[in-house]
């Protein structure tokens, strides 16, 4: 693959990447906004920002899946897991380790990765 193909192949991927990434943040805001007005306990905060990874991603998938034709489910797969290794990066360099979150780590990976393939899947 030469460097022009290359580039047409990331530029798609890093530009849901960051839709991705401002939509998790419109809806951390909305669920910030919901917690400020409504008592909630922390499974119901949990439910949320496993829910805004789950739409965050399908909407990745979805957005990736209607640029690239074929192979879709596989492309949403990606960005997956892609939006899973920069959370990863994230929570590492801020919490300099896993301190023991590795069940949780492992079930977000595949709800993110899951969720970006039945975007792509369903675009």
């Amino acid at each position: 693959m030469d460097k022009e193909n290359q580039k047409s192949s990331a530029m798609p991927i890093l530009a849901d990447l960051v839709a991705m990434y401002v939509i998790t943040g419109l809806l951390l805001v909305f669920l910030a906004a919901l917690l400020g007005h409504v008592e909630m306990s922390d499974a119901a905060v949990s439910i949320g920002i496993i829910a805004t990874y789950i739409v965050s991603c399908f909407a990745g998938g979805f957005l990736i899946g209607k640029k690239k034709k074929r192979k879709k489910y596989l492309w949403g797969l990606c960005v997956g897991a892609f939006y899973f290794a920069v959370l990863l990066l994230g929570n590492l360099a801020v919490n300099r380790g896993l301190d023991g979150q590795l069940a949780h780590m492992l079930a977000t990976a595949v709800l993110c990765i899951l969720s970006g393939m039945a975007g792509g899947m369903l675009s």
